[in-house]
């Protein structure tokens, strides 16, 4: 085994078969940062067998990561792997091989400080919320990984915006078409599910220029979420490059747009049903389950009415086709990953049927992916949680959780420290 630097097409081809790969080590991924001025190189282990002929054999790549060399007080680097490297965490002497090669490697570049890695290393199994098993492969790696120098960052992705998260929500949908993937959904959402095109509410899937709705409704999420981070000017132009490198295919921005107009005209068909049939049951003898649908139909017509009013309103004051919620999906392999999301609090009550997590849901359906990515969750499970609320809505999909290590740093210069370019605090333990 040599540990090496990779080329483009050696990791291309390595990763595309992965059974898992998260967005910031796509191929595209570091295309997209590259063209935007990052420096960005794929490195791996590779095992080179002779040929028949007794020359050297293709290379097998065994392991391989992204890396992204974060600038640092001027002259120096850090350097990150996000959600990496793809490896077999099971098989302990290729992960001792692929991180002590890593630090050969990074350590003979002067201007390199640190290594920060977030390991894409499942830690338990869960159903739901609840661990019903640990991942054996788990603690045996991380002692690998403390034994090489690496210590732990104490920060949550909740307290600081450049931290990743550590605890995602997923859904299984393999082999599942979207009506019997809707079948194993909780009892509110599946009817929600069903209820498509409700309440004056269309859903479009939009590509790069239009990423504005996106950061508009983000934005206004994160003016009422404390501690969201909005978009930065710097993740705005990389999202928008990785969606043209990826296309319409493979990325979307989803978005619902609320129609006060569609909406009243739903309801005037609604009101003119009821009237009608209240007619009808006028013509009957009195019973007791006439004057019961009766009073039921009233209730229909006062709400009805209540309806109309507040779309009329929203219509004065706002105009038609609203954008009211949005979010940002990326295809990773088999895997839909909803990277990022924002709704206008203003008009939650049209919004009452998920349209956009039902439309993208329908997506990854469509396209017989494996798994349905919701992404970070706080892993906070009582409502103290600062996103108790997301967690709620999550769990209503019927998936689980995956939990990760979290986020490591490795020191590879006495400077290190005292530039202030690792955090870690805690050295690794299995506990």
């Amino acid at each position: 085994m040599r540990f090496r630097p990779l080329t483009a097409s050696e990791y291309t081809n390595f990763v595309k078969t992965a059974p898992r790969l998260f967005v910031q080590q796509l191929p595209e991924y570091a295309q997209a940062r590259t063209e935007l001025g990052s420096r960005v190189e794929f490195v791996g282990v590779v095992e080179e067998t002779p040929g028949p002929d007794g020359q050297a054999g293709e290379p097998r790549v065994l392991a391989a990561a992204s890396i992204r060399y974060q600038p640092w007080r001027r002259f120096f680097w850090r350097t990150h792997i996000q959600y990496g490297p793809t490896i077999d965490w099971s098989d302990l002497p290729l992960v001792k091989f692929f991180f002590t090669g890593l630090r050969k490697y990074l350590a003979k570049q002067k201007r390199v400080l640190s290594l920060r890695v977030t390991p894409r290393l499942d830690m338990h199994t869960y159903e739901d919320i609840k661990i019903v098993a640990d991942n054996p492969a788990a603690g045996p790696a991380l002692d690998v990984l403390s034994q090489i120098g690496f210590q732990r960052v104490n920060i949550e992705f909740f307290d600081r915006g450049d931290i990743p998260g550590r605890f995602i929500y997923v859904k299984d949908i393999a082999g599942l078409d979207f009506e019997e993937a809707t079948a194993t959904l909780a009892k509110g959402l599946r009817r929600r599910f069903h209820n498509e095109g409700r309440y004056g509410v269309t859903v479009k899937f939009l590509g790069p220029e239009d990423f504005g709705y996106l950061d508009g409704l983000h934005e206004s999420t994160t003016d009422r979420v404390e501690g969201m981070p909005t978009i930065s000017e710097d993740s705005r132009r990389l999202y928008i490059s990785l969606m043209k490198h990826l296309g319409r295919e493979r990325s979307f921005v989803c978005v619902a747009f609320f129609s006060p107009v569609a909406y009243i005209s739903q309801l005037e068909t609604t009101r003119e049903e009821s009237l009608a049939r209240i007619e009808v049951l006028q013509e009957r003898k009195q019973t007791k389950a006439r004057d019961r649908e009766l009073a039921e139909l009233d209730k229909t017509l006062t709400h009805t009415a209540e309806q109309i009013a507040a779309a009329q309103e929203v219509h004065e004051k706002y105009g038609d086709n609203i954008p009211i919620n949005s979010a940002l999906g990326f295809q990773c392999n088999q895997e839909l990953i909803l990277l990022l999301g924002g709704m206008d609090k203003r008009f939650t009550q049209f919004a009452r049927d998920y349209p956009v997590e039902r439309a993208a849901f329908k997506w990854a359906c469509d396209r017989q992916l494996d798994i349905y990515n919701t992404f970070a969750v706080s892993g906070i499970w009582d409502e103290t949680a600062p996103d108790a609320p997301v967690i709620r809505f999550k769990r209503w999909l019927n998936g689980r959780v995956e939990e990760y290590p979290g986020t490591y740093d490795l020191a590879l210069s006495p400077l290190a420290r005292p530039l202030g370019a690792t955090e870690g605090g805690k050295t690794l333990t299995t506990a």
